[in-house]
């Protein structure tokens, strides 16, 4: 079908939408304020006049779902106007979508039609274009002033972009309009959410205040101050304005949760938090979620004791509650209480089918706990049991690793090998996972092979990259640790323990120590807090003969983490200035953690040290 006949079939801008399928709307939608892609294509075929009439087909239509639709302009169809509908359409389907909504806007102005407008503000929105949507949003609302879409979307993006000046007189509006309704609550945790993308906080503020007066008997008035204000830095206003939304509303439990999330959130306000639903739950003692949040902010302070006592009353209340459970399970594990931790647990996957719950992560959890307890066939069997979802991939690898540490090498690879993952990078954890059975069943050669093959394959995975170096250095390889390394440096240039491996190798080897000590540098630059790469720099510092900068930094690392590893280097530095003594103290807490650790072992034959 040519220009000409479309031309003549069409009554209404509003068919041509319909033709090209036009409309698919990134807007909310409001009563009557129907996208143009909604109209039936059937009323493209009716037959009548070149004119965008206010009593056409499709006006009467739109009318009859609603009575607040905008009154449309008499605009005459013209082949240049079609071309121009039909060409900016092609040209955002094509992605090109800055000139579509560009030429929508041109249009709109020209033809005073709101709907070109709205579609020029939607095809904005769809690329995040702030910029070009802000004057599509401001044409729209000049069209169809009635409209509360386009007031509120013009508000939205003015306020989250800065433009609270502008934004005002629009929020103001929408204040009276939900006032009007009853609709405050809502109106202003909305509000919060948008002013939450405003990078200007104060101002921010000091624009919730203005909107906020003749509300303040209001809770939502109040939170919503509260929040603004801890976002601008005013904890004391924060806190104050949180307090007086419970005194308002002294049994609502959502206000007292929220409350203390935001008195919490500010500076010195943890304290004030927890004493509020402390007050709240002597008011209102089976509010559980206040419970929660109150339980969990002790945990926090370190108060584990009175927190686990909040949970045990929370389950007193609900026996068979698994988010009880599951809480109580990490609180007991936070306090080293790990057969009470199980016991937990245990109860949680033993509940009742009819009660909704995740039991993969209580699973996960098990397997963990009884790891770390050394009893190996029950952790297999509890990982085993983690069914499809995100924790699934966790428990198969470590049931694999298990499974060969029990002595089923090939069991466990096959286990492997025959798991279905959906990306690249988790069947680049599944050959990881291979390559450390492998390297643990005394097959060095085979894991290095394995991840060889895997990297050629994916010679972009960082994680395998990061494997093949650490296999290559097992069998000297320095080559290949090398060229691995420095290619995940080159394709993550943040990555701090990329750096660290290649230093610490280095100066381990006792090779280009000035070069070693740079990289190693540079990773604590990335990550000034971690331990094992300030032992990195105090290695290095021992290996250029800077004893006492070793012991300084050793020291340090050794306070953060105390690990094997890092007392056998701390004694061994120790050893060499003459603190004998101290040093065996060292060796002997890091036989005491790790008695197989290589590292300790090859220290002390080279020393011909007996402990």
């Amino acid at each position: 079908m040519n220009c000409a006949v479309i031309v003549t079939r069409c009554r209404a801008l509003v068919c041509v939408f319909a033709l090209l399928g036009a409309g698919c709307s990134v807007l909310p939608t409001e009563g009557g304020d129907e996208s143009v892609s909604r109209v039936r294509a059937a009323d493209a075929n009716a037959a009548g006049e070149r004119r965008l009439s206010k009593a056409s087909p499709v006006r009467e239509a739109q009318a009859a779902e609603t009575e607040s639709t905008p009154p449309l302009p008499d605009v005459d169809l013209t082949p240049q106007l079609l071309f121009q509908l039909l060409a900016s359409e092609i040209a955002a389907q094509r992605g090109q979508v800055g000139s579509a909504t560009a030429t929508y806007r041109s249009m709109a102005r020209e033809t005073r039609d709101p709907r070109l407008a709205r579609r020029a503000t939607e095809l904005a929105l769809s690329q995040r274009s702030v910029d070009a949507a802000l004057p599509a949003a401001e044409l729209w609302l000049e069209l169809e002033p009635d409209s509360r879409i386009a007031a509120q979307t013009l508000e939205t993006l003015q306020l989250s972009s800065g433009r609270l000046e502008a934004a005002e007189p629009l929020v103001m509006r929408r204040r009276e309009l939900a006032r009007a309704e009853d609709e405050l609550d809502a109106f202003y945790s909305g509000l919060v959410r948008t002013l939450g993308r405003t990078p200007d906080k104060p101002a921010a503020h000091a624009l919730m205040r203005r909107i906020a007066q003749g509300d303040e008997g209001l809770s939502a008035a109040r939170l919503a101050l509260a929040s603004t204000a801890a976002q601008a830095g005013l904890a004391k206003e924060a806190i104050g304005h949180a307090r007086q939304a419970v005194e308002l509303s002294p049994s609502d439990e959502q206000i007292a949760v929220t409350a203390s999330r935001l008195i919490g959130a500010v500076d010195g306000g943890r304290v004030a938090a927890t004493d509020l639903l402390a007050g709240f739950l002597t008011r209102e003692p089976d509010a559980l979620e206040a419970r929660f949040a109150y339980a969990r902010l002790l945990a926090d302070a370190g108060r584990k004791s009175e927190a686990s006592e909040q949970f045990e009353a929370a389950l007193e209340r609900e026996p068979d509650s698994p988010t009880i459970l599951f809480s109580l399970a990490q609180l007991a594990y936070q306090t080293n209480q790990k057969p009470l931790a199980r016991e937990y647990l245990e109860r949680f996957v033993s509940l009742p089918e009819t009660i909704q719950r995740d039991d993969n992560p209580a699973y996960l959890f098990l397997g963990q706990l009884v790891e770390e307890a050394g009893q190996l066939e029950d952790a297999v069997r509890f990982y085993g049991q983690v069914g499809p979802g995100r924790q699934f991939l966790d428990a198969r690898i470590r049931q694999a690793i298990l499974t060969a540490r029990l002595g089923e090498v090939e069991a466990g690879r096959s286990m492997l090998r025959q798991t279905n993952v959906g990306s690249a990078r988790e069947r680049g954890r599944l050959t990881s996972a291979e390559a450390e059975i492998l390297r643990e069943s005394d097959q060095p050669e085979a894991a290095f092979e394995l991840l060889d093959e895997a990297v050629a394959r994916s010679p972009e995975n960082t994680d395998l990259l990061y494997d093949h170096a650490m296999a290559a250095e097992r069998l000297d390889r320095m080559d290949v640790l090398e060229a691995s390394l420095r290619k995940v440096i080159e394709l993550e240039p943040e990555s701090a323990h990329a750096y660290n491996a290649l230093g610490y190798t280095l100066a381990d080897r006792n090779l280009r120590l000035t070069e070693a000590r740079k990289l190693i540098e540079k990773a604590l630059e990335l990550s000034p807090d971690d331990a094992h790469i300030i032992d990195s720099l105090g290695w290095v510092m021992y290996r250029q003969g800077d004893l006492e900068g070793a012991e300084r930094e050793l020291r340090r690392a050794y306070a953060a983490a105390p690990e094997a590893e890092i007392a056998t280097h701390l004694g061994e530095v120790l050893w060499r200035r003459g603190k004998q003594a101290e040093a065996r103290d060292f060796w002997a807490r890091a036989m005491n953690s790790d008695p197989d650790n290589e590292t300790l072992r090859e220290t002390l034959a080279r020393l011909n040290v007996e402990l």
